[in-house]
């Protein structure tokens, strides 16, 4: 365990520098201005789930981790933390983007992929990695008092049908916006902005014949209506937590959407290699690099074998977030999971 605690201490204190491109603007996450939501009533926007029936994904078998598999998970620093930080997907079925938004979907260049040399979009990906379906979680970075839901439904409904026109034999779900905690970090984030816009969600889907992912439900204190205990990391009250991801996935396979795969012959599909994040953070949320990148083979991170979550453990009695950042990073700059898994 030498080599992972010499490579902690580099990154502790600045010694490694993994480069890459420019990331569209620098923020900060600081614990000790964390503010208090008052006044949010947990009834005044919620959704009348028999309304729409055929639009939201409704509870079935688990369908497996082959579903999660062959589905590309789309997003901003939530969707990153899914195979940057944690094991529940890989860089073969996931593209996040730290501090993305829904309004720039269609148009941030922010995936490499092995056959193009620069940065292409996410609808351009997708028509590259040709999924089976994608499931899209957008939102939290579009929170804002004087942006309204009806303007925040039409940008983000024009991301997805950017996606569509690129490849069209794709199955669309939109996955809600996560719940944050009762404190957070950021005074322009409202739960309720988030179930306005979440409402403001269904109702787009039903009209556009896109599925709807409820995960809301599962992520909510339903006596609160704000995340549940121990769901959001404890620094922001914003980004969801390994315990939150594990009731998340078993949500999406318990709410599967299985059509008749009327994809094309498909291509030889290029490797997903790396993002470009929205904004880099002073302090991480998902790692300390602009840039991501990783290679499937060394990572191996379906597998809860894995030596991301082998690393984890080794981890368990440091901060949990500081942590699994470090531990991304030493992972990809040391080759250590390389050779602990051969």
């Amino acid at each position: 365990m030498l080599l992972v605690s010499v490579g902690i201490s580099l990154v502790l204190i600045g010694g490694i520098d993994l480069g890459g491109a420019d990331a569209q603007s620098v923020s900060t996450v600081d614990s000790a201005s964390m503010v208090v939501e008052s006044g949010y009533n947990k009834e005044e926007n919620t959704i009348d789930t028999q309304a729409y029936t055929s639009t939201i994904l409704e509870q079935a078998a688990d369908a497996g981790d082959s579903y999660v598999d062959e589905t590309l998970f789309l997003g901003d620093s939530n969707t990153a933390r899914m195979y940057r930080m944690f094991d529940y997907c890989s860089y073969d079925n996931a593209i996040g983007s730290v501090g993305m938004t829904a309004k720039s979907l269609a148009t941030f260049a922010c995936v490499q992929v092995s056959t193009s040399s620069g940065y292409i979009t996410m609808p351009q990906a997708v028509a590259k990695l040709q999924p089976r379906r994608v499931i899209l979680t957008f939102g939290t970075n579009d929170l804002n008092p004087g942006y309204k839901a009806a303007d925040f439904v039409k940008n983000y409904q024009t991301g997805i049908e950017a996606i569509v026109t690129a490849y069209p034999s794709v199955d669309i779900i939109v996955n809600a916006i996560p719940p944050i905690g009762q404190q957070h970090s950021n005074q322009s984030l409202t739960q309720t902005q988030v179930d306005e816009y979440n409402k403001a969600l269904v109702e787009m889907c039903q009209e556009k014949g896109w599925k709807f992912l409820n995960s809301a439900e599962v992520l909510k204190d339903s006596v609160t209506g704000y995340a549940k205990s121990g769901y959001v990391e404890t620094s922001d009250g914003i980004h969801l937590t390994r315990t939150a991801m594990d009731a998340l996935f078993n949500y999406i396979r318990t709410h599967s959407y299985i059509t008749e795969d009327d994809r094309p012959a498909l291509t030889t599909i290029p490797k997903h290699t790396g993002d470009k994040d929205a904004v880099v953070y002073t302090v991480p949320v998902v790692s300390s690099s602009s840039t991501a990148t990783a290679s499937h083979s060394q990572r191996n991170a379906s597998s809860p074998r894995s030596c991301a979550a082998l690393l984890w453990r080794h981890c368990a009695t440091m901060n949990g977030i500081q942590c699994s950042e470090r531990i991304s990073l030493v992972a990809r700059v040391s080759g250590y999971c390389g050779s602990m898994a051969a």
